[in-house]
């Protein structure tokens, strides 16, 4: 089976990736997407490694947020514009192979045009796009999964079909139902020749109170302390504009720190939505610049524990805000 290639622009859209690479792990497996080039070794050449997955894939997803395509580097020259750009090099590799491309659109985000883009890239423009939604992402999500399965499915060699002859096909099927009718006969003759015991009236046996095993009920339950977790935010202005702040988001959970893989921020508001990645434990932080606080924040705590479900919480960031 082919496998997923993801390829996105950190800067651009990486809270975004990470749920998708989830999702994406979550129905065809983790040795069947592939997400980031950080997994090549030191020393190698990246535009090697970067075929060789390539080549080995089924699907290229170019995840595409609003910065995908004015991203700059540190001397101001657009990202796209560089020729030994990462995301340049992935897209036009899927380009030349002629496999399904498929932009994602995320963070309202709108397929790039082809005078946007260099010449390697301007088939991109023309392949028919998939939008994820923070409102909507499950049902998107869905849409995007039923989209790749033909695509993964088709990847690998289908087993050829038997054949058989009509005289042989007419010939099995009569001896199946001989074969069928003799056992219902059989299976009548038992039972009507068992032999029959006699029934002696004994004492009913004492009701029995039944409980719900402690141990069922508790299988799927989530560890200790699942539920307790909570909100931190902090502000602190800008020393070049006071009016702007640096927001700090991150998780107090002091007994479910240790059982906790990595923790995501969506901040929702329609005009502006923000998707963090938390940091490293304990405290999963997630930093952003911004005029005000956000009203609605969802919390996904993601778990160690194989076969846990991530665990979310919605919290308003302007009550738990400190200065």
């Amino acid at each position: 089976m082919g496998s997923i290639f993801l390829s996105y622009r950190r800067e651009d859209s990486e809270g975004q990736a990470g749920r998708l690479y989830d999702d994406l792990v979550a129905v065809f497996g983790p040795d069947s997407v592939f997400m980031d080039v950080a997994a090549i070794q030191p020393g190698r050449d990246f535009r090697k490694s970067i075929d060789q997955s390539l080549n080995s894939c089924g699907v290229f997803l170019s995840l595409i947020g609003r910065n995908w395509l004015t991203a700059k580097d540190t001397s101001g020259q657009r990202r796209l514009d560089d020729p030994a750009d990462f995301v340049r090099i992935e897209t036009g590799a899927a380009l030349k192979r002629d496999i399904p491309v498929i932009p994602v659109l995320v963070q309202g985000a709108s397929a790039p045009k082809p005078d946007q883009l260099p010449d390697d890239l301007k088939e991109l423009a023309f392949r028919n796009a998939v939008e994820l939604t923070h409102a909507r992402w499950d049902s998107d999500i869905q849409v995007l999964i039923k989209a790749l399965l033909p695509q993964i499915s088709q990847s690998g060699p289908k087993p050829e079909p038997e054949r058989v002859q009509r005289g042989g096909k007419l010939r099995a099927t009569k001896s199946l139902g001989v074969i069928a009718v003799l056992l219902v006969i059989l299976i009548g003759l038992a039972f009507y020749l068992r032999p029959v015991k006699k029934v002696v009236n004994r004492p009913a046996p004492p009701p029995v109170e039944t409980t719900k095993s402690s141990a069922a009920a508790t299988t799927n339950a989530a560890p200790t302390g699942a539920e307790d977790f909570s909100l931190v935010a902090r502000q602190q202005p800008l020393a070049d504009n006071p009016k702007r702040y640096t927001f700090t988001l991150s998780l107090d959970a002091p007994e479910l720190v240790e059982n906790i893989a990595r923790v995501h921020y969506d901040l929702v508001y329609d005009p502006n939505p923000l998707s963090l990645e938390g940091g490293a434990a304990p405290s999963f932080s997630a930093v952003y610049e911004g005029w005000g606080c956000y009203q609605t924040v969802v919390v996904t705590v993601y778990l160690k524990s194989p076969g846990s479900q991530p665990l979310k919480k919605t919290f308003n960031m302007c009550n738990v805000l400190t200065y």
